[in-house]
């Protein structure tokens, strides 16, 4: 079982912890009750779970017909594990200050037959996992049915539905993790849901987990630890302030996105490289010659190489074009590429007034990106 929660828990957010003692730990007295059945005076070990392999181990205890408990300390909601030294599997659970929370297994088969609950969030992540464990049986199954047909020279006829089936598999509980979130984005559980759905094809979720786990637990480490993940990870979306820079243009004078505070602003990355940058060029001199002036600009910058000879091909450019707006240089993207995960090129956003984002994807382009830029001008 470590093996499958782990990383999902490494990547979300947890937080490294120097020692097991309780130093750390002032507040609120918790409970843990398991029964752990084909068990008998063996230990059992109760760890607060961090991104470090190497867990806090907060206590043992020794069964007496299979029961026992754990009494801990704790100011804070986090993630624990309780475990039989020697045996396969964890179980993972929740825990907040003054909870009581109830443990089920089979020793022998710690992994498939653990239950827990004794509270609603654990109910609920006990849900989600009953889920994930039986998709993983099931495409456990499915793998190992497709090696004995490679065994038999059969696996060619069998491979199409092979993958149907297990892509079918995937799906469902892609679906169930999404609906699980938005049902209740703003609970803890949601820092393990989240993280076993796709990065990238999956942003919006993982937006709305943060949003509302910063909501709900605004000074847990776990939580900001995951907040600054996802702040990492994203390029500013709609509503966040561009973050600011200051460049050189074709003349060395420096230009900062600030100076153009009061006006809307067409950001345009892009690279002297890029064929689809290249094209874009006349729609955005369009743009600049109808609607430049008071109210709007188009500030372009170039990601390129730090060398001389990439920026005469950048001036080059600008000046077979005529682009007559605003052209700085970002060497390498060092001052912008980060602040903004620029990933691609041409990116352009849409920028207020207040200097806060308004409009951001691949749909601005062309004409589109016309149309967008007329509407704010002349709506103004």
């Amino acid at each position: 079982m470590k093996s499958i929660w782990y990383p999902i828990l490494a990547s979300a957010f947890l937080f490294s912890c120097e020692n097991g003692n309780n130093n750390n730990f002032s507040e609120g007295n918790l409970t843990i009750n398991f029964t752990l059945e084909e068990l008998e005076g063996e230990e059992v070990v109760l760890e607060l779970l961090s991104s470090n392999p190497k867990h806090a181990q907060l206590d043992t205890v020794k069964t007496k017909n299979g029961k026992g408990f754990f009494n801990h300390e704790t100011e804070k909601t986090s993630f624990y594990q309780v475990y039989v030294p020697g045996k396969n599997g964890e179980i993972i659970f929740i825990a907040s200050p003054g909870d009581t929370v109830e443990i089920e297994a089979n020793a022998n088969h710690i992994y498939s037959s653990s239950r827990i609950g004794g509270t609603k969030e654990n109910e609920r992540l006990d849900s989600l996992i009953t889920l994930i464990k039986a998709t993983k049986f099931y495409t456990d199954s499915l793998q190992i049915v497709f090696k004995n047909a490679q065994s038999k020279q059969m696996h060619y006829a069998l491979q199409e539905g092979f993958q149907k089936l297990y892509g079918n598999a995937k799906m469902k509980e892609e679906a169930f993790v999404i609906n699980f979130i938005r049902k209740n984005p703003g609970q803890y559980s949601n820092l393990l849901a989240v993280n076993s759905l796709n990065k990238l094809r999956h942003r919006k979720i993982f937006q709305l987990v943060d949003s509302a786990l910063v909501k709900n637990f605004p000074a847990n480490e776990d939580v900001l630890k995951f907040h600054e993940s996802i702040e990492n990870r994203y390029p500013p979306s709609v509503g966040k302030k561009a973050p600011n820079f200051t460049l050189l243009d074709a003349n060395d004078e420096n230009i900062s996105l600030s100076d153009f505070k009061g006006k809307y602003i067409l950001l345009d990355f892009w690279a002297t490289w890029c064929g689809p940058c290249i094209k874009e060029i006349p729609n955005l001199k369009r743009i600049q010659e109808n609607f430049g002036g008071e109210k709007f600009e188009v500030i372009s910058v170039c990601h390129d190489r730090n060398n001389p000879d990439a920026k005469r091909t950048w001036k080059k450019i600008n000046e077979q074009h005529g682009t007559t707006w605003t052209q700085v240089y970002d060497a390498g993207g060092l001052a912008t590429a980060k602040n903004y995960k620029i990933t691609h090129y041409p990116t352009m956003l849409v920028l207020g007034p207040d200097g806060k984002i308004i409009d951001a994807g691949n749909h601005i382009r062309g004409e589109n990106a016309y149309q967008i830029i007329k509407n704010l001008v002349e709506n103004e």
